[in-house]
């Protein structure tokens, strides 16, 4: 990992609780983000990098510093609203990792596991699993009611309304917060306030599928309290 930080790491240093944390990185891909929070932390945190893939745990393992031994911990399994086997599709990302996507018609088969199962006393999550989050959302929420903030990328799908998850988001006692960037600093992400009427199409797409559809992604955190900017 460089000293650098994308905007996105920026963003989570300026706006999440990240010492004496446990923290759960759902959708850890080869670890760039797992690796940030253990060194946020500065050692007093617990890590734990959840992945379905063997080509990413290979690359995660590869981070891990001998001083987080017991700290910081992979899972390999992917995150879902319940146990026991998936299907999954998966694909090489433009980086050097891997993305997959938990589906009926995958070509992969990995153990799923529910968060509250895996990491019962977590208050720190970040959730990337390319669209599965809402089913995640939907049966943690109200059974880890002790996380203080969720860092999602919320993908959007035609069976789930982004008022939906928001609404949920709000029902359980949290601020929902969108990443914007500013015009006048290039680069640099702050917090927006959004309400639970904010609809996919107020949200401008970032690419086209293959079907022609557009792709919309939010990046959310859900906080306890106000964040820091």
């Amino acid at each position: 990992m460089t000293d650098t930080l994308s905007p996105q790491e920026d963003w989570y240093a300026a706006n999440l609780p990240l010492r004496k944390q446990v923290i759960a990185d759902v959708g850890a891909n080869a670890g760039r983000l797992s690796e940030f929070f253990w060194r946020a932390g500065g050692g007093s945190s617990t890590v734990v990098s959840i992945e379905p893939l063997a080509e990413n745990i290979a690359l995660l393992r590869a981070r891990l510093p001998a001083e987080a031994a017991g700290r910081w911990r992979i899972e390999r399994c992917a995150g879902s609203n319940r146990s026991g086997n998936v299907r999954l599709h998966a694909g090489r990302t433009r980086g050097s990792g891997w993305n997959s996507v938990i589906h009926p018609s995958g070509t992969r088969r990995t153990r799923a596991q529910t968060l509250a199962a895996l990491v019962p006393d977590v208050t720190v999550v970040k959730l990337d699993i390319e669209g599965h989050e809402h089913e995640v959302l939907e049966e943690a929420l109200p059974r880890l009611p002790a996380v203080l903030a969720w860092a999602i990328e919320l993908h959007q799908r035609p069976d789930r309304s982004l008022q939906g998850v928001l609404g949920l988001l709000m029902a359980h006692g949290y601020r929902v917060f969108a990443a914007i960037q500013e015009p006048q600093r290039l680069g640099v992400w702050v917090s927006h306030e959004i309400s639970a009427t904010l609809d996919w199409s107020d949200v401008p797409p970032s690419g086209t599928r293959a079907d022609g559809q557009p792709i919309r992604t939010l990046h959310v955190l859900a906080l306890r309290h106000p964040p820091a900017r």
